[in-house]
């Protein structure tokens, strides 16, 4: 179990915070407010800023061009770009921490040698598609359909809540291939933009505004057979292993964000002055700065110890709940109060607090609400599931 980062991580840990001080934090406010979100041409220059150190394809093995970098030192890196600009964080995280590892474990020699390349060097920008307009949590009854024809599947329906999608070149798209066999007939296929068009429309929202999160319309789109990753109606366990993964990654964000809150409150309680004194002087401001450590690295810790499992390569479905559930309410607590610390300025755009509040806020919806998680930490502890 991780209880302290080793001397290589505490390095990737500087290397990663002295890059965000000097390249990313500066522009955050201003990009936040001028782009909702950022466009493509923009997203890939700060993406391609980031592959040096090591937040894209760094935990792949060598022949695919990898570091085989453990996932605690990538959460490291989750963290330390999280802290400083949420929506560019959960754009990588899509980028390197879904359709990439999917195509790495279950794709044909002929995906991987098609894509893993062109994703790892941001030629293609990548985005997973499940949540439907009347599917959330119970992916089980999606309503997308993709139906054989000779070579070609034609795929139809329409996903939401997609991060990436509107800037996106390559679509993991989960569907039913046959609907009489309910889960066992759900199938994922590698959607290529330039193969086979689709359209998107941008969803606006409270938080990280700079992050695309688009709707995705595909309507009589003709897939190569070969797209198919995996089996026909293979894929929803994939699924849920995937979104296991996604859920930490979402957690991890959190605490990098809580952690910005922390760092914020204590500088301004530190040079905010009131009766003639430093308001950190105050009893009830200590108390909240405080509340917010305590949270933050219990939250962190749940965290790493779900990255940890994973890294063993476990499925850890309770651990992974537990880490985005609670991540996200700390993030959300944490972030408030950092608000209170600063008072009326706190709901200012002078200081960037009000965004950090913003993005906890809307990180407690990707990828299962705490509700949700709740009920599958109730499950995997009962052996009784709540849902029908």
């Amino acid at each position: 179990m991780i209880l302290e980062l080793n001397e290589e991580q505490k390095i990737l840990q500087k290397n990663a915070r002295d890059f965000m001080e000097r390249e990313i934090i500066p522009i955050a406010d201003e990009y936040d407010r001028k782009y909702h979100p950022l466009p493509k041409d923009v997203a890939l220059g700060l993406l391609k800023k980031l592959v040096p150190l090591g937040y894209v394809g760094s935990t792949l093995p060598p022949e695919y061009g990898g570091q085989n970098l453990d996932l605690i030192s990538y959460a490291v890196l989750g963290e330390e770009l999280a802290r400083a600009y949420l929506s560019l964080a959960m754009i990588v995280l899509i980028q390197d921490g879904s359709v990439l590892p999917v195509i790495v474990a279950h794709g044909t020699p002929e995906q991987k040698t098609k894509y893993i390349t062109k994703i790892m060097s941001m030629e293609k920008i990548t985005c997973f598609c499940l949540t439907e307009p009347d599917v959330g949590s119970g992916a089980r009854d999606l309503k997308t359909s993709a139906a054989l024809d000779g070579d070609h599947y034609i795929l139809n329906g329409t996903k939401t809540w997609i991060t990436n999608g509107g800037i996106a070149d390559l679509a993991l798209v989960f569907a039913s291939t046959d609907r009489s066999k309910g889960i066992g007939g759900i199938s994922c296929l590698l959607v290529d933009k330039t193969e086979s068009p689709f359209t998107t429309r941008e969803l606006p929202k409270l938080g990280c505004r700079s992050c695309p999160t688009s709707e995705l319309n595909f309507e009589d789109c003709r897939i190569p057979k070969g797209n198919l990753i995996g089996t026909p109606g293979s894929a929803y366990l994939l699924a849920l292993a995937e979104l296991c993964r996604l859920r930490v990654a979402v957690g991890i964000g959190a605490v990098g964000l809580a952690q910005a809150a922390i760092e914020a409150a204590v500088k301004y309680a530190q040079e905010r002055k009131q009766f003639g004194r430093p308001i950190g002087s105050f009893q009830l401001i200590q108390e909240m700065i405080a509340d917010m450590a305590i949270m933050t690295d219990a939250a962190r810790f749940l965290n790493y110890r779900a990255m940890y499992l994973m890294g063993k390569g476990q499925v850890p479905f309770k651990e992974a709940s537990m880490a985005k559930a609670y991540g996200t309410d700390v993030a959300i607590a944490v972030t408030s109060k950092a608000v209170q610390v600063h008072g009326a300025y706190g709901v200012s755009e002078e200081y960037p607090v009000e965004r950090y509040f913003r993005d906890a806020r809307t990180l407690a919806f990707p990828d299962g609400t705490a509700q949700i998680q709740k009920l599958i930490i109730g499950r995997e502890m009962l052996g009784i599931s709540a849902f029908v």
